[in-house]
């Protein structure tokens, strides 16, 4: 497991800027699978959490009203999770370095979904381990009463230039934008790019400009779809990581280099 090197807030959160994370995640895939980078295709999630680094997953429950998908034990303790049958609260006992997923996410059309979740929930335990720490004075960050947790709770939008106002905003993009760059990395990324574009026997565009034209309209809705299917990923994700490299755009900007 590579360990991320950068500098960190006094509450112990990485600053580190996009294109690092962006070189982060082609060093990790390189690592833990470089065929990946050959050609486009889904990666391995259930193995990068559990072989790769090294994680527990466990299926339970976490909210009634499911905004809690995922969550990342950083220290022994426990949680309160929902049992199925009875429907009532429970004490769940969690050891670190363990990954707890709703079930829902297991059924078969959730399967992007599910990916994405324990990527991101793993790179959690890449970049904020140190923020969580018991021994972490200035431990802000967490939104669970009992400091063992990690939790993605709503949507954070990382494909826009939003402040970042407090340390949980800034976890939660940064572990989203991780994600987002180890299950469609750059190079296989720019390869499916291009294939989109020879399929309709067209030379590769240095980007998409939304409301340009109606053949960019048409391409704007059909290149995430694509891609979404290459890498077994959300059209969301698909949609949001092309728009971070700005292949996707709604105004002429610097282009997506392919």
């Amino acid at each position: 497991m590579l360990e991320l090197i950068t500098s960190y807030s006094l509450s112990q959160v990485p600053y580190i800027h996009d294109s690092a994370l962006e070189e982060y995640a082609e060093k990790i895939v390189l690592d833990f699978s470089p065929d990946i980078l050959l050609a486009p295709q889904p990666f391995d999630a259930e193995g990068f959490v559990e072989y790769y680094l090294g994680l527990e997953v466990e299926y339970r429950r976490i909210r009634y009203d499911r905004r809690v998908l995922g969550m990342t034990a950083f220290n022994t303790g426990f949680i309160q999770v929902i049992n199925e049958e009875t429907g009532l609260t429970e004490p769940f006992d969690v050891t670190a370095g363990t990954i707890v997923v709703d079930p829902i996410l297991t059924q078969k059309r959730n399967q992007p979904r599910m990916r994405f979740t324990i990527t991101h929930e793993g790179c959690h335990w890449l970049m904020h381990r140190l923020a969580f720490a018991e021994d972490n004075p200035l431990n802000r960050v967490n939104i669970y009463e009992n400091q063992y947790l990690a939790a993605k709770a709503g949507r954070i939008d990382y494909s826009r230039n939003q402040e970042e106002r407090t340390d949980i905003q800034r976890i939660e993009r940064q572990a989203d934008f991780l994600a987002s760059a180890i299950l469609m990395p750059k190079d296989p990324l720019r390869m499916a790019y291009c294939d989109f574009f020879k399929f309709y026997g067209e030379k590769p565009w240095h980007r998409i400009v939304r409301g340009s034209s109606d053949i960019a309209n048409a391409y704007a809705k059909m290149l995430p779809k694509y891609i979404a299917k290459q890498f077994n990923v959300s059209k969301r994700a698909a949609t949001i990581r092309l728009e971070k490299l700005t292949a996707i755009v709604d105004k002429p900007c610097m282009g997506f280099r392919v």
